[in-house]
């Protein structure tokens, strides 16, 4: 296995050789751990296009994976594989997405068991080029404020939700208002369409800190008045996008790009409607709930 990182680019390398099924050997998952930690996006090539189960089990190496909870839009047998795509089969969209902007956010953050890896799979593309991912690193982000600004930061909590108009494509019993509290233990790893974080999370493996906001899914800080917190979510908000911070993929065929939900938000970029693209994408969640809301690692 080779990993190369993207010449000019913010972060990001490439990964050739990986064994993407759950069976790769204890040396190379360690390799890709460490090369995550580093690079932050990884882009996975040269390797067998994997089987919808072996998609799955290579994805739970790195975590659990919940079902999505769409009643539409997931891979009718395997719920827990989300189906990206602008197609439109029997008068019926095959997956969810559209050929529009999408905006920044990182998955599942309306959940009280936030997203600790994605994996996002190229089935199909735009010959165009068009439907790039965006991403931004929102560690960078906390790593350029003072301490000060730190300090402040740590003190707020936030609301995240699900955005308008997905409520009607999540199961029924799923929906609903769910914090982590004094005890964990009956929360579900697909509970939950709104809940509360604190504003500044930290990566249990690397202890780096990062910004956890996003223009999709954060809806206020709720430790201040509405107009100050939208007025200190659009100056953090701000940092998305640029380019000193931010890693644009160009997709090809075959490619599985894999990356850290905790310390980076992504954004797809519209593409001519016209045009074809279908993507599979799992989510890992953390296994302990309340990891990336600790001051420290757990003794």
């Amino acid at each position: 296995m080779d990993v190369t990182p993207i010449p000019g680019a913010a972060l990001g390398a490439v990964v050739h050789g990986a064994h993407v099924t759950g069976d790769m050997n204890e040396t190379q998952f360690e390799e890709i751990w460490a090369a995550l930690d580093a690079y932050l996006v990884l882009v996975l090539r040269g390797h067998e296009t994997p089987s919808y189960e072996e998609f799955l089990a290579f994805g739970r190496r790195f975590g659990h994976i919940p079902k999505t909870g769409l009643t539409s839009g997931a891979h009718p047998d395997h719920n827990e594989i989300l189906i990206v795509s602008n197609l439109v089969k029997d008068g019926r969209k095959i997956g969810v997405g559209d050929a529009e902007w999408m905006g920044w956010h990182t998955d599942y953050s309306f959940r009280p068991r936030v997203a600790q890896v994605g994996f996002l799979e190229a089935v199909e593309v735009p010959a165009s080029g068009g439907g790039e991912t965006l991403f931004t690193d929102m560690y960078a982000l906390y790593e350029s404020l003072s301490p000060e600004e730190r300090g402040r930061l740590h003190s707020y909590r936030v609301r995240h939700a699900l955005r308008t108009g997905y409520e009607e494509t999540i199961e029924e019993e799923l929906q609903g208002e769910v914090s982590l509290g004094g005890s964990t233990g009956q929360i579900q790893p697909e509970d939950g369409t709104s809940t509360i974080h604190p504003l500044i999370a930290r990566n249990p493996r690397t202890g780096r800190q990062s910004v956890y906001v996003s223009t999709l899914n954060t809806k206020r800080i709720v430790d201040l008045a509405p107009d100050d917190s939208r007025t200190l979510l659009d100056g953090l908000l701000a940092h998305t996008g640029k380019p000193s911070y931010t890693y644009a993929h160009s997709w090809q065929p075959g490619d599985i790009v894999m990356w850290d939900q905790l310390g980076t938000v992504h954004a797809k970029q519209a593409f001519d409607p016209a045009e074809r693209r279908i993507m599979r994408q799992v989510v890992s969640i953390f296994d302990d709930p309340t990891a990336p809301w600790r001051a420290e690692a757990a003794a």
